[in-house]
């Protein structure tokens, strides 16, 4: 990455001196070179941040994808703004890691006014921290979350309409009814997810979602046949962990 971002320094450096020589225009040269490195770096920073997402969405390897969120974090430096979002994705790596109370301590640290419902940080920071409380067992905490906090950030939320945001919140919906005990609510919402074009993440937390389900029913093959597909396709998720043992529980 440095040498690439050397070598754009370089490129836009011999453009100026171009410009210069062919219009004889220092301020024109100038304008147009900055405009150059300003629209370079924020295409940069869109890759770079996607491939990092990637990692997470697509590769399932929250540690690859902790490790990266961590070297960017170094790259920002002293940016608040900018380090509490990377600490809302970092929360999310170690959710995806099983480490629930370390993530909620993370979350819990976080300077909530650095957070936007405009690009959906709030949103996130929302739901993941009610996903802890859930998975720790602090049931009315993220009771009182959900009901006091979420459906106002919803509401406030610019990107709700855009597909990721959706499904975030139709999967902490399914996880409620399922933690709630309302199964039949659970695994409709779980079974939209399943059939809706997502990132493997999702996918794959969908279908762990109706495993569980299956499960708790008392329907052993089909919760076997989807814990097997979890731990297969899950990669490094904690998820695929535990399916994997349910998969030899169940042999």
């Amino acid at each position: 990455m440095l040498v690439k971002r050397s070598s754009f320094v370089v490129v836009t450096f011999v453009m100026m001196i171009t410009l210069l020589v062919l219009t004889d225009d220092s301020i024109l040269s100038g304008v147009i070179t900055f405009t150059v490195i300003m629209v370079g770096y924020i295409i940069i920073s869109i890759k770079r941040s996607k491939k990092r997402l990637g990692l997470l969405n697509e590769k399932c390897d929250p540690e690859a994808f902790l490790e990266r969120t961590e070297k960017q974090m170094e790259i920002t430096g002293k940016n608040a703004k900018l380090q509490a979002y990377l600490n809302v994705d970092k929360a999310a790596a170690l959710v995806c890691m099983g480490e629930y109370q370390e993530g909620k301590n993370l979350l819990l640290s976080i300077d909530k006014s650095k957070l936007s419902t405009k690009n959906g940080t709030l949103l996130v920071f929302t739901i993941n921290l009610i996903c802890c409380l859930y998975e720790l067992g602090e049931i009315a905490e993220a009771e009182g979350i959900f009901e006091r906090e979420l459906f106002n950030i919803t509401l406030d939320s610019v990107p709700i309409t855009k597909a990721p945001f959706k499904r975030a919140i139709k999967f902490l919906n399914a996880e409620r009814d399922y933690i709630l005990g309302k199964y039949e609510e659970s695994q409709t919402a779980f079974e939209e997810l399943l059939n809706e074009k997502s990132d493997k993440r999702t996918h794959v937390s969908a279908l762990y979602g109706l495993a569980k389900i299956h499960e708790k029913l008392g329907e052993v093959e089909k919760a076997k046949e989807m814990y097997k597909e979890v731990s297969e396709e899950g990669n490094k998720l904690y998820i695929a962990k535990v399916a994997k043992r349910k998969v030899e529980e169940m042999d």
